[in-house]
């Protein structure tokens, strides 16, 4: 029998505020009951000294018949989205979702718009922050976000920078709580998210929709771990559909990504412009958007996680990126 380990990260009281992309032990739970009434094993990790010692300790011959759930996401370091990709290539060992690569260069919100418009999707202008200055090179009004953190963290209301009065206010303290932060034109139009499922070249893009939330702003108390407080409407015109359907092919063959992608989009004046791509999307089914998109196509939260296990598998059989670890094995 074929085993999965859920790399995750629980929530804990004593970690600092940057730790806010924490799994619940709800959704490891409804994780772990989902995948074994797939027939397979199940192992819940959630320390990092368990996780290297349990994936260093397979043995050699018997790796290819256990996969990991990437569902760690670290706080702080650039590249805390590619600790369990680049240790399972290193060991030679299957994972769900995109490489090391990705995971790095998705995190990065700058580097991601920079690449992504020299390939021609379509993105605003946009500068990264790093220490203060007097004012930014982009018209007002702007829209002020951390450059690498994800679930909303540190976006508020206070993040629309109207003029530049509450510029020298609010970038000071911005800046000793998450630089860098990137500055981008504020986008006056309603947002839209995309799930993208496959390997490169055989991808599928779930049914989109509008995010809604309260005040407009998705800010880090709309991404609750207990309950979902966006609205989703999923009567996006045929034309926008057909759009970012185009697009979100694109990017995920631009970027070369694994098993799922979930990539977020803003209007303005209604054309719509990439605002960023998450390469490891959450997976709850009381919080997520993702499953929340896939089970509109009238598909079940099983059949997602199922493909996306097997996902992990094919490309384990099929990337030369594995090669190396495959390599130490023998």
């Amino acid at each position: 029998m074929k085993t999965v380990i859920l790399a995750c990260d629980i929530y804990n009281p004593d970690y600092p505020k940057h730790s806010q992309e924490w799994e619940s032990e709800e959704t490891i739970f409804h994780m772990e009951k989902t995948i074994i009434s797939l027939g397979y094993d199940v192992v819940s990790l959630s320390d990092a000294k368990e996780i290297t010692s349990v994936l260093s300790n397979i043995p050699k011959g018997n790796r290819e018949n256990w996969i990991v759930w990437n569902l760690v996401e670290g706080y702080t370091s650039a590249s805390r989205e590619a600790y369990i990709p680049a240790l399972c290539e290193y060991l030679g060992i299957p994972h769900t979702g995109s490489s090391a690569a990705v995971q790095c260069t998705t995190l990065d919100k700058y580097k991601t718009k920079l690449f992504l418009r020299s390939m021609g999707i379509r993105v605003t202008d946009s500068e990264l922050l790093t220490e203060f200055q007097s004012q930014p090179n982009l018209h007002f009004p702007v829209f002020v976000k951390p450059n690498g953190e994800g679930s909303s963290l540190g976006i508020s209301e206070s993040n629309t920078i109207q003029d530049q009065r509450e510029w020298e206010i609010q970038i000071p303290m911005f800046l000793r709580e998450y630089s860098p932060l990137l500055v981008e034109p504020f986008l006056s139009g309603r947002e839209l998210t995309v799930g993208v499922i496959g390997n490169l070249n055989h991808y599928q893009v779930l049914p989109m929709a509008f995010v809604d939330t309260p005040n407009g702003i998705y800010h880090e108390g709309i991404k609750s771990k207990s309950e979902f407080l966006e609205s989703l409407d999923f009567e996006v015109p045929i034309s926008l559909q057909k759009e970012l359907e185009s697009t979100s092919f694109n990017i995920a063959n631009l970027l070369g990504s694994s098993g799922y992608l979930r990539i977020d989009f803003k209007l303005e004046e209604e054309i719509p412009y990439c605002l960023e791509v998450n390469a490891t999307p959450g997976f709850s089914k009381i919080y997520s958007t993702l499953p929340m998109l896939w089970e509109r196509a009238g598909k079940s939260y099983s059949e997602l996680l199922e493909l996306c296990i097997n996902l992990g598998f094919e490309e384990y059989q099929t990337h030369p990126r594995y090669q190396y670890g495959k390599d130490q094995i023998v």
